[in-house]
């Protein structure tokens, strides 16, 4: 019966591999134990999206930086947290924008990163979230080069934005575990600019890109003559009679 199925995966029929290790016969944490040794590592996200708008498909391609990652420890599950720096590759932001995407037109954004060993699915539950967006991006990291995801957002009725009401997606595609040299080609860097020692600064740089501070605010200054100068001296005087006030009414009680 099921080789007569339409759809097929690679495996099927075949029972399920022991805990700790997948279809391949090699350990479901192979790329947890690789970022954890090398305290970085480098995802290359492909996949489709499709967006609200009508006819507004896109093939995105992406790259994810992975590092400042805190790792758990026993008896805790193999579990980590990590910043990213996301860079868009070749026409992938333009596509996005005019598809209706809620985001800015910088091509490096900052991301967050989280993954803990679940044994109910014998892999490493994993998703990442951006930093200045309501998407999410989920897959299962079961220690192969490559790995499933799901991408969705929905409507945000208070999202203020421009592209607010055209931003709704979602997509599938494939994240794929790459070294630092294949990184460092796809980014136009170089292999030294992408270390684990840089990477702090790095990303302090792009978050403070897409998150400038608010501009600060001067107290207005008094008026220098005429009327607004005069309410303001009488404003001043009447504050300065009440505090007195109280300070007597405090005293004398």
């Amino acid at each position: 019966m099921l080789a007569d199925a339409a759809t097929t995966v690679p495996h099927q029929g075949e029972p399920p591999p022991n805990t700790g290790f997948n279809t391949k016969n090699t350990s479901v944490f192979t790329n947890y134990d690789s970022f954890k040794e090398n305290g970085q590592a480098f995802l290359l996200n492909q996949g489709r999206f499709t967006y609200e708008t009508p006819r507004k498909n896109v093939t995105y391609n992406v790259v994810h930086w992975l590092s400042a990652a805190t790792f758990s420890a026993a008896p805790l599950p193999p579990a980590v947290n990590a910043r990213i720096v996301r860079a868009f590759l070749g026409s992938t932001l333009q596509d996005l924008l005019d598809a209706g995407a809620r985001t800015s037109s910088t091509s490096i954004r900052t991301e967050l990163y989280s993954s803990s060993y679940s044994a109910q699915v014998n892999a490493m539950e994993s998703v990442i979230t951006p930093t200045d967006d309501d998407w999410t991006t989920r897959f299962w990291d079961d220690g192969l080069p490559v790995n499933s995801d799901l991408v969705w957002e929905g409507d945000d009725a208070g999202d203020q934005s421009d592209n607010a009401a055209t931003s709704a997606v979602v997509g599938f595609g494939t994240l794929t575990w790459i070294s630092v040299d294949e990184a460092a080609v796809l980014l136009n860097a170089s292999v030294t600019e992408l270390t684990p020692a840089k990477f702090n600064d790095d990303y302090a740089k792009v978050w403070e890109l897409n998150n400038p501070p608010a501009p600060a605010t001067s107290p207005t200054p008094p008026p220098k003559s005429g009327t607004g100068r005069m309410t303001f001296s009488v404003m001043a005087a009447f504050v300065a009679v009440m505090v007195t006030m109280m300070v007597t009414m405090m005293t004398s009680s």
